[in-house]
């Protein structure tokens, strides 16, 4: 029960933010000329500062474990390249593809990754969680840039001097880079900085959900239900059974292994959603599967750390 208690309280406060925002637009008080000024400014202010400040903070030399930054990092790349090799037969256009991908691959790691560790495995276990958290984080927004890039327009092809110039431009890679360096680095911002930073840092994802429930509409998502729904299955049950699988049949447990589930069972990034919109990409698709994933994520990873703790592997 502490378990589903943690998972209600983690979920609903995201579920109660796309609410509020749906609300506040229904009643006049939100345009979408407002929502399209804030995303661009979540995208290119917000999120960055939120990313480089939570990067920042982790001592990422204390916690080092080659072999599981290669599991992680090596999953996250298959799995994205299967869904590049699979779902264009089942998917017909380019924005959908990209939007998808994304959705299915990318999950809301900086969110609900180092707080619901914490609360499993306390101040000592945390480690593994906050290792991954950088890696992560980068890995996530280069693969974006490229997915996004690579089926922007209508034919689907890899333009490197684009993807790589899209990558230096991408304001969340220069965030993440710079939180790398500082982290790294016996570098201290000072008092009044690092003050204004957390404040910033602190309304990139509250706001972003405001904005995808100001964005939701009924309308919008005629003919994507089946696509909404597989993503869903796919981000919630299939890549969690998959990677933890394999996971522990490598060896993986307690703290390791549950930074792992949490890292691929966790509902999609709520950034996804901003990139998409902001890179010419199915916005709409995009906020549907994080708004459906964060729904169900909920019974997910309560169901997942469920059955972990009961065979006592985490």
């Amino acid at each position: 029960m502490s378990v589903f208690g943690f998972a209600f309280n983690g979920i609903t406060p995201l579920i109660l933010l796309v609410v509020l925002g749906y609300t506040v637009k229904r009643v006049g008080l939100l345009d979408q000329t407002t929502i399209d000024k804030v995303t661009k400014f979540l995208f290119q202010v917000a999120f960055p500062i939120s990313l480089f400040n939570s990067i920042y903070k982790i001592e990422i030399s204390d916690y080092f474990n080659p072999l599981l930054f290669a599991y992680a990092i090596g999953m996250i790349l298959l799995i994205v390249c299967v869904l590049m090799l699979v779902l264009p037969r089942f998917v017909p256009g380019n924005k959908q593809r990209g939007a998808m991908i994304q959705g299915i691959y990318r999950g809301n790691y900086l969110l609900l990754g180092y707080p619901l560790a914490l609360n499993l495995f306390g101040d000592t276990g945390v480690g593994p969680t906050a290792m991954l958290l950088p890696v992560v984080i980068f890995t996530y927004n280069v693969l974006a840039v490229f997915v996004l890039e690579f089926y922007r327009g209508e034919e689907s092809r890899i333009k490197p001097a684009k993807v790589i110039l899209g990558v230096a431009k991408n304001p969340l890679i220069i965030g993440a880079v710079i939180g790398v360096i500082f982290s790294l680095l016996p570098l201290e911002l000072p008092l009044f900085i690092s003050r204004t930073v957390d404040d910033v840092g602190k309304i990139a994802n509250p706001m972003a959900l405001i904005m995808l429930g100001g964005q939701f509409s009924w309308q919008r998502i005629s003919g994507k239900v089946n696509l909404i729904v597989w993503a869903t299955a796919l981000r919630e049950f299939a890549i969690p059974l998959l990677t933890t699988s394999g996971a522990i049949l490598l060896g993986f447990r307690g703290p390791e292994l549950g930074a792992l589930f949490i890292l691929f069972a966790s509902p999609t990034a709520v950034t996804s959603f901003i990139m998409a919109k902001t890179m010419d990409s199915d916005g709409d698709l995009a906020s549907q599967i994080v708004l459906a994933t964060t729904l169900t994520s909920g019974l997910s990873l309560f169901i997942g750390i469920y059955i972990l703790r009961a065979l006592a592997l985490i």
